[in-house]
């Protein structure tokens, strides 16, 4: 049960009677969320289960718990549940991110710090993917933040992009600026390699445009490899298939490099139109690959 005050002479009710008997069974009382959450004092040995589609936080505030208070926490939706300090602190000897079916308990031990304590719960074996984010292109720039870590490769799907103007796709990694994205690309109206480096970051496209009107059946898959590390450059592949207004459809492949001078783990995508352009249309998939 979530922790209560109890006075001399009070008779309990059977319902408090049933909530005891069930955190001595190291239950608690069950208290569903299906969006981020912060936690308030009441949860003190509460059992907290979330269910999205899509990636959530759970944020963990001081002078809310005491030392001993606990609270357990299940991810039972297929987007990531990420255990967020706010202004407490939160240490752990494994990942804060909970994939769909794992679960974990904060154990406080101070008004202003706690343990997290994750289980084995049911992750994603070795090949497995989990949905870490999903949604629509909107604006000039649709930027997909607080990408987690827990996995070992992330895999990008962008599906049915356009813009006006025949406009094409730009990915950066971190908001980075700077000449670090480097790519590499064939297709079907070039031979050989072509390698680029700009400011602009990968342009998904090379170039050519990404279609207009009804032309909005363009693809592209993206894998990078090792995101987390933060001691070497990041690398990855893509593969992309989109209508070009002036060569029909293109089929292309190549791969990518992200060279920035101080090697940093990915934790945002984002997805821009090249020039200044909106997105009239576009979906886009992130997953997590163990």
């Amino acid at each position: 049960m979530a922790k209560q005050s109890f006075t001399t002479g009070q008779i309990l009710t059977a319902a408090q009677v049933l909530s005891l008997q069930q955190t001595a069974m190291l239950g608690g009382a069950a208290s569903a969320k299906t969006a981020s959450y912060t936690l308030v004092a009441a949860d003190a040995g509460a059992a907290i289960s979330m269910s999205n589609a899509s990636a959530t936080t759970i944020t963990v505030n001081t002078a809310l718990f005491a030392a001993g208070d606990t609270v357990q926490i299940t991810n039972l939706g297929a987007g990531v549940c990420t255990i967020t300090a706010g202004t407490a602190t939160v240490n752990t000897s494994a990942s804060l991110a909970l994939a769909q079916y794992e679960s974990g308990t904060l154990d406080f031990t101070s008004t202003s710090a706690a343990i997290f304590i994750k289980g084995a719960g049911a992750a994603a074996t070795s090949g497995g993917m989990t949905s870490i984010a999903t949604g629509s292109l909107s604006s000039n720039s649709t930027v997909i933040s607080s990408i987690t870590g827990g996995y070992v490769n992330l895999m990008l799907f962008v599906k049915d992009y356009y813009a006006s103007a025949g406009d094409y796709l730009n990915i950066r990694f971190n908001g980075d600026t700077s000449t670090t994205h480097m790519w590499t690309t064939t297709n079907t109206r070039v031979t050989s390699a072509v390698n680029n480096a700009g400011a602009s970051g990968f342009d998904s496209n090379d170039g050519a445009e990404g279609g207009t009107g009804s032309d909005s059946n363009n693809f592209l898959q993206m894998t990078i490899f090792d995101y987390t590390n933060t001691n070497t450059m990041k690398s990855g592949d893509w593969n992309w298939v989109y209508n070009s207004e002036t060569g029909g459809i293109r089929c292309c492949s190549g791969g990518i490099a992200w060279k920035n001078a101080t090697p940093a783990a990915i934790t945002s995508i984002t997805l821009r139109t090249a020039g200044a352009t909106t997105w009239l249309g576009g979906t886009y998939e992130l997953y997590g690959v163990k």
